[in-house]
């Protein structure tokens, strides 16, 4: 694997530092929206999680048939989704808050993802998050190879009582 990657070499074995569950309990995305499976590292301004891709996710019905490719819109999504999670560690009470996905810049798709791959998702805080807008630069791989990478704008906003 290239050394040049901004993650350290993934252990599949290792534990998660944000499993499933507990994913589930920080965004509100479900089936078939959720595309974070775990997150492997984190620190105070980024974020390293996973996407395992497997043949029964519903797009590949249609996305195409005999010839299986996640869209890139899903990457870039999956790219948001852990995002958000870096972006809610910046408030104090993240379980008030809704991460809006409100901006692209910059993206661009490098190489194909297909059924049995393990998407890494990479996020880093491009600055500190000011009045509840956080950006953020995206990057996916599968192993060394980069599929999609992109300048990613949320809003945090506060859940009304």
């Amino acid at each position: 694997m290239a050394t040049d990657l901004p993650f350290a070499p993934i252990d599949p074995n290792a534990p998660a530092l944000l499993s499933v569950a507990d994913i589930q309990q920080r965004l509100p995305h479900r089936y078939p929206f959720a595309l974070v499976d775990k997150v492997v590292a984190q620190s105070e301004d980024s974020i390293t999680a996973v996407k395992a891709v497997t043949l029964n996710e519903p797009f590949f019905q249609g996305h195409f048939p005999g010839n299986p490719v996640m869209p890139g819109v899903l990457q870039v999504e999956a790219l948001v989704q852990a995002g958000g999670l870096l972006a809610m560690e910046q408030v104090d009470d993240p379980q008030n808050y809704w991460t809006y996905f409100i901006g692209i810049d910059k993206c661009r798709f490098k190489n194909l993802v297909v059924p049995g791959d393990m998407l890494v998702l990479h996020c880093t805080l491009a600055g500190p998050v000011r009045r509840g807008m956080a950006q953020l630069s995206g990057q996916a791989f599968v192993g060394d190879k980069l599929t999609c990478s992109a300048q990613l704008t949320a809003m945090l906003v506060k859940k009304e009582d």
